[in-house]
């Protein structure tokens, strides 16, 4: 019978996932590259990348691909959703009550094998939402007269 391989502890593995405690803003490799580098100064980045496919195959935080800008890390590894700002970028842990069950037996009777599945909201964070509130509140500038005239008027004059 053989033997289950022990991965071994190093300093930069306990380094690349203490970045990630308690950290909701789902950072790229590259922010916790910097984060580690801090402590580490000798880190490459390819070794905080093999640190995070560690952790993740570990099961110890998740990854996330929401776009085309790449992965993103979750050390929150129960089952939830996620929020993202069209605006700024910010994604945010949903966990939302599953009142309505999805059903994907479909995708079962067409072969393919679904292990989990989660749902990704998209629109304006609660901080974007309220800049474009308070700016569509401010009332509207005056324009000097004589910078400006609509077609077809002279000097301002309405």
């Amino acid at each position: 019978m053989r033997r289950a391989a022990r991965k071994r502890t190093t300093r930069q593995l306990e380094q690349v996932f203490k970045a990630l405690q308690g950290d909701h803003t789902h950072p790229f490799a590259h922010e916790i590259y910097q984060r580690v580098h801090k402590k580490l100064p000798r880190i490459s980045l390819a070794t905080v990348y093999r640190n995070l496919h560690s952790l993740v195959d570990e099961g110890k935080i998740r990854t996330l691909l929401l776009d085309a800008q790449g992965v993103r890390f979750d050390p929150e590894t129960s089952q939830h959703d996620h929020f993202v700002c069209e605006r700024c970028g910010r994604v945010v842990d949903l966990f939302l009550r599953q009142v309505r069950p999805v059903d994907l037996s479909s995708l079962a009777k067409q072969g393919y094998v679904v292990t989990t599945h989660t749902l990704t909201v998209h629109g304006m964070c609660q901080v974007c939402a309220a800049r474009r509130t308070s700016r569509s509140q401010r009332p509207a500038r005056r324009l000097r007269k004589d910078r400006w005239s609509p077609p077809g008027q002279k000097d301002g004059v309405r």
